[in-house]
């Protein structure tokens, strides 16, 4: 994670790209060469979970405007494709050399974690080789926070220091941020008879979806703990890397879980703590978080948080150095749907 530089902008081509698709380029080609990829002569499928798409673009949101004054001539040309979140996967793909199997995966902030489930369904198939897997959202503007405001999930009358803090009860939501994130996924013989070097593996992805009329909101979080359940069935986490974001509906069933299935005795923690919520990126960039907590054995905090109202929880507020082997990840998404995964280190 961090702040990109703008020398996509040098290309009159890519300039003329929503900045979703610029994270998405730049995220994408950082992922390939960490991996040391070669994408050509290889059956590779691209997969990219995106949330709420350009809406936070000039030429988005000026277009609504000229419609409505009927303005047609001022509206460009480019609007169409800004409206399209494929047209997103479709320009990431281009630009890193890819043209087969293209997927876009839009179910709200699990939008990247069920991209990671499709992509390994094509992967067992045999249908593609490779798998290049991510999240972008860019949806910073003042439509996106009234929008969300409306719903009471951003705070509008309370500070960065004290809203979007998970695990607190005082906090009454989250705060909106943007991001990108990409992992490449390979069958494991594939990617140990290359020499590659494998950061760990993704066990299993469990989604459904609340079921419950689409303005309103699940209290109760039947639908996740029975994901969680099932994707950690016979199998005993480090951590859990929570959904938590501060959204005290969300964080209560995140302590349901807890109680229900571990008794508290497995440790929580929530890296949008950090970094807020991105929207579709967050599942992907709870997996990178995981497989680097993997990799260099340590459990990332909840940060800011005093735990209150959950404190008979084992939640994480200070890195803890440990081995770390196994990792579960909950996601919800606005819209109703949860995404649970389960990571492991690889074995040797």
């Amino acid at each position: 994670m961090g702040l990109i530089k703008e020398e996509l902008d040098e290309d009159k081509k890519l300039k003329r790209l929503p900045r979703i698709t610029k994270l998405g380029i730049k995220a994408a080609k950082e992922a390939i060469e960490s991996a040391r990829l070669e994408v050509k002569d290889k059956k590779v499928g691209l997969f990219f979970g995106i949330s709420l798409g350009a809406i936070r673009e000039d030429v988005f949101q000026d277009s609504l405007l000229y419609t409505h004054q009927d303005q047609f001539r001022k509206i460009p040309i480019t609007l169409a494709h800004y409206c399209n979140y494929h047209s997103i996967t479709a320009a990431i793909g281009h630009e890193i050399g890819t043209n087969g199997i293209t997927r876009t995966i839009s179910t709200g902030c699990t939008s990247s974690l069920e991209a990671i489930e499709e992509a390994m369904v094509y992967l067992k198939s045999g249908k593609i080789d490779v798998a290049i897997v991510g999240g972008s959202d860019s949806p910073i503007c003042k439509g996106t926070t009234y929008g969300f405001a409306k719903t009471r999930v951003i705070p509008l009358d309370q500070s960065l220091e004290e809203g979007a803090v998970p695990f607190q009860e005082s906090s009454k939501g989250f705060a909106m941020s943007e991001a990108s994130g990409v992992i490449v996924l390979e069958r494991e013989e594939d990617a140990v008879n290359r020499g590659a070097n494998i950061r760990g593996e993704i066990v299993d992805i469990i989604s459904n979806n609340d079921g419950i009329y689409i303005f309103s909101l699940d209290e109760i979080g039947d639908q996740m703990k029975q994901a969680l359940q099932e994707v950690t069935e016979n199998r005993v986490p480090d951590y859990i890397s929570s959904q938590a974001l501060g959204i005290q509906i969300n964080d209560q069933i995140e302590k349901r879980c807890s109680k229900e299935l571990f008794d508290h005795k497995i440790p929580y923690t929530s890296i949008k703590s950090m970094y807020g919520n991105p929207f579709g990126v967050t599942g992907i960039l709870q997996v990178i978080a995981s497989l680097l907590s993997i990799e260099h054995s340590f459990i990332p905090p909840t940060i800011r948080t005093s735990k209150a109202g959950y404190e008979e929880m084992n939640i994480i507020t200070q890195t803890k150095f440990q081995e770390v082997n196994e990792v579960a990840i909950t996601n919800h998404g606005y819209g109703g749907n949860n995404a649970c995964a389960y990571i492991k280190k690889c074995s040797e």
